[in-house]
C-alpha cells in the first residue's frame, strides 16, 4: 500500500488507524509526503522558523512512521503550500517512481476536496489521479481516498471542515484497539502540531469517534462492489484479509 500526503502528520490524522491494522497485518506499506510542513502554524508551531520546522516534522514524521508500522517514507521537498505550484509532470513522475519501486496493489490520499480545503492537500489528489490512471494495467488495483463524513464533521467543529458525502464511501475500516494505539502514539510524535489532537480530546472521545475511518474508491483496475465494503484490499486476487 502506498500513501501519498501533502504534510507531515496527514498520515496519521488522517487514515493512521488503517495503515496501522494493514501493517499489523504483514501488508507493505510505504508513505511520499510533498512537503516538510514548514509553513505549519497549530499551536507552537507558529513560533517555529520555517527551517527549524521544517527540520522537526522530518524527524517527526520519521517517529510516527515507525508507530504506525511503516515499512519506508519519503519527502520530496516541495515548498508547503506550494504543491499547487509544483510541477506537475515532476511530481506525477515522482509518485509513478514509488509506485514502480514498490508495486502497491492499493494507493490512498486524502479526499480530493482536501478534507481541511487545503489546496496542497487539493493538489496531492489530483497529483495521485493522474499517476493512477497512468499506471495501466500494471499500476495499482484500487485507490481511496480517505475523509470525515458528513455527520462526524460537528464534532470537530472547523469550520473549514469539507465532508464527504454518505453516498461517497466505499469503505468503513473499523480500527481495532492495537492499531489505534499505534495511531494515536503516531499522533504523539508530532509535537509542534499535539495542540490539535489535545483539542479534539476535549471535544469528544478520540478513540471512539476515530474508532472507524471511511474512504471513498476514487477509481478501480478490479469490479466495483455494489455493498459497502470493510477492506481496502477487498477483491485484490491473493488477499486473505486482514
Amino acid at each position: 500500500m502506498l500513501c501519498v500526503f501533502a504534510h507531515p502528520d496527514d498520515e496519521c490524522y488522517g487514515p493512521g488507524g488503517a495503515i496501522a491494522r494493514y501493517a499489523l497485518s504483514g501488508v507493505d506499506v510505504r508513505v511520499l509526503m510533498f512537503t516538510r510542513g514548514e509553513a505549519g502554524s497549530i499551536g507552537a508551531s507558529g513560533e517555529i522558523p520555517g527551517r527549524e520546522l521544517s527540520r522537526l516534522r522530518t524527524r517527526e514524521l520519521a517517529c510516527s512512521c515507525r508507530a504506525l508500522g511503516v515499512r519506508s517514507h519519503r519527502i520530496l521537498g516541495v515548498p508547503d503550500k506550494g504543491v499547487g505550484r509544483a510541477d506537475p509532470e515532476r511530481a506525477v513522475a515522482e509518485i509513478a517512481r514509488d509506485i514502480d519501486d514498490h508495486r502497491p496493489h492499493v494507493v490512498l490520499t486524502f479526499h480530493g476536496r482536501g478534507v481541511s480545503g487545503h489546496p496542497d492537500h487539493i493538489a496531492v489528489a489530483g497529483l495521485l489521479d493522474r499517476a493512477f490512471a497512468a499506471g495501466g494495467e500494471g499500476g495499482p488495483l484500487k485507490y481511496y481516498q480517505w475523509g470525515i463524513p458528513r455527520e462526524l464533521t460537528r464534532l470537530y467543529d472547523r469550520p473549514n471542515l469539507v465532508p464527504m458525502e454518505a453516498d461517497e464511501v466505499a469503505c468503513v475500516i473499523d480500527v481495532a484497539p492495537a492499531a489505534m494505539d499505534r495511531k494515536v502514539a503516531a499522533i504523539e510524535c508530532h509535537e509542534t502540531q499535539i495542540e490539535f489532537f489535545r483539542s479534539l480530546e476535549r471535544s469528544f472521545d478520540y478513540r471512539v469517534v476515530a474508532s472507524k475511518e471511511y474512504f471513498a474508491l476514487r477509481d478501480s483496475r478490479i469490479p466495483r462492489s455494489d455493498a459497502l465494503e470493510d477492506d481496502l484490499f477487498r477483491g485484490v486476487p491473493g488477499w486473505g484479509g486482514g
